[in-house]
């Protein structure tokens, strides 16, 4: 009677569990999530700022560095214009860049020239004295025609903290345009900008002058006919 109650009851459970089964009543792992979608990260969708940048964008650029407020900044120095800061005296007129000692430390060669130029506003001058002629030897700089030594240490560049900080926020500016300015290539950018927009301080000098030889010549043209016309009448006067 036992064995046969067993039985029974071992058949019941077996057939509670199937029925269990059938309705789906047991637990189950639930089905892992789909994978995410790959998006594409913000900076892949970035130009890098040397193919985005024109020489136009450069010199927009280097004028808000050049003009930075702050002391020791390429403003406070050189003045707005390039010729009329607070080191004026001692600085280089940016105007004339023949003057310049990088100009004549390299015998005039452009080439030669913006490469060390834009070694000295990334790195400052401190850097510049101790380094330049050391990491490029065959450059053939020449102190002894620039009638100087060294820069002065004053000149930090863009590595001066207030030129700098602006940096940051052209940064920030170019990165809502779509354009990639990564912080290892900030120094770099800052030369170049800086460089741009110096070197149109001196184009827009040679314009000025131009325009002012101009307009020297119709005068003398106009005064040169009036003379010869009183000229005449001088010799009429005396004949008689």
């Amino acid at each position: 009677m036992f064995r046969f109650g067993s039985i029974v009851t071992a058949a019941v459970a077996a057939a509670a569990l199937t029925l269990t089964v059938a309705c789906g009543g047991s637990e189950q792992a639930p089905a892992p999530p789909p994978a995410p979608a790959k998006v594409k990260s913000k900076k892949a969708d970035l130009k890098p700022w040397r193919d985005a940048l024109g020489q136009r964008k450069l010199q927009k650029y280097g004028k808000r560095i050049f003009l930075t407020q702050g002391s020791n900044t390429c403003n406070d120095c050189h003045g707005p214009d390039g010729k009329t800061g607070r080191l004026a005296k001692e600085s280089a007129n940016l105007t004339e860049p023949d003057t310049w000692r990088s100009s004549r430390a390299l015998g005039g060669d452009k080439k030669k020239v913006t490469k060390a130029l834009r070694y000295l506003i990334k790195n400052g001058a401190t850097q510049f004295n101790e380094s330049f002629v050391k990491e490029n030897p065959d450059m053939g700089w020449d102190w002894s025609k620039a009638d100087a030594t060294a820069y002065n240490i004053q000149m930090f560049g863009v590595t001066q903290s207030a030129t700098a900080a602006e940096i940051k926020k052209i940064r920030k500016a170019l990165k809502k345009d779509g354009i990639d300015l990564p912080k290892e290539e900030m120094a770099d950018f800052g030369a170049r900008a800086a460089l741009a927009y110096v070197r149109s301080l001196s184009d827009d000098a040679v314009a000025g002058k131009g325009k002012g030889k101009g307009k020297g010549k119709g005068k003398g043209g106009k005064g040169g006919k009036g003379g010869k016309g009183k000229a005449g009448k001088g010799k009429g006067k005396s004949k008689r």
